[in-house]
C-alpha cells in the first residue's frame, strides 16, 4: 500500500476529522524577564515580569513564577524566556487572557551565557500552549533539569 494512503487511513481509524487535525492557532509572543530567583538545589523558584504581545499588536502585562522540582545547580544573573503562545484548538474561542497555570519539563545550561528549553501546557481550560520549545537566554553559570509549574497572573 502506498504511504499516502496509510496516513488518511490511520486518521480515519482513530476518528480524527480534518477540523480536529488543524494546526494550533498562534495567539502571540510572551516574553518574561527574571526579577528574583531562589535556588535550593532540589527546589527552586523564579519570579518574572512578562509582556504578552498579541497577534493583533496589543499588549498585556503579567507576572509569572516558575517553581521547579529537580536538580538546579545554577546561578542566574539575567534570564529571559520567549515563548510563542499557541491555542490547542483552531475552532475554540480565543481567550481574553492567557493567565493560568502551566506545567511541563524544563532544562537550562550556562557557562557565562547559555540557553534553556521548556515544554509547558496549561492556561484556562488547558487550551493554551507556551511554544513546545521556548528559548531562554541565560547569563550566569550552572545547569538545571526538572518538572516546572509556571503560574501566570495579570500584573496589578
Amino acid at each position: 500500500m502506498k504511504a499516502w494512503l496509510t496516513i488518511p487511513g490511520i486518521l480515519l481509524a482513530l476518528g480524527v476529522t480534518a477540523a480536529e487535525a488543524q494546526a494550533p492557532v498562534e495567539l502571540g509572543r510572551l516574553v518574561c524577564e527574571l526579577t528574583d530567583s531562589k535556588n535550593r538545589i532540589l527546589v527552586s523558584k523564579q519570579s518574572f515580569d512578562c509582556e504578552f504581545m498579541t497577534a493583533d499588536g496589543s499588549t498585556q502585562n503579567y507576572v509569572g513564577e516558575i517553581r521547579k522540582t529537580g536538580l538546579d545547580l545554577s546561578v542566574k544573573e539575567e534570564f529571559t524566556i520567549s515563548w510563542t503562545v499557541l491555542m490547542a484548538k483552531g475552532d475554540a474561542e480565543v481567550p481574553a487572557s492567557i493567565a493560568g497555570t502551566y506545567v511541563g519539563a524544563g532544562a537550562d545550561a550556562a557557562v557565562i551565557g547559555g540557553v534553556g528549553l521548556r515544554v509547558l501546557v496549561g492556561g484556562g481550560d488547558n487550551q493554551v500552549t507556551l511554544q513546545p520549545v521556548s528559548i531562554a537566554g541565560v547569563v550566569g553559570a550552572g545547569a538545571s533539569l526538572g518538572i516546572e509549574r509556571f503560574a501566570l497572573s495579570p500584573a496589578s
